[in-house]
């Protein structure tokens, strides 16, 4: 397991700003959906 930064998150509140890879080979940001009315967001933990 390694180290992982935590930030205590607030109903209310922003989302922390972060950078992912996409699927199709480039990488998305958090920011990219600003002002949209909902975003989903889902994470593998991982594949066998």
């Amino acid at each position: 397991m390694s180290d992982v930064d935590t930030i205590e998150a607030k109903i209310g509140s922003h989302a922390p700003g972060f950078r992912l890879p996409s699927t199709n080979g480039g990488e998305i940001a958090l920011s990219d959906f600003r002002g949209r009315k909902n975003v989903v967001l889902f994470f593998v933990r991982e594949f066998v």
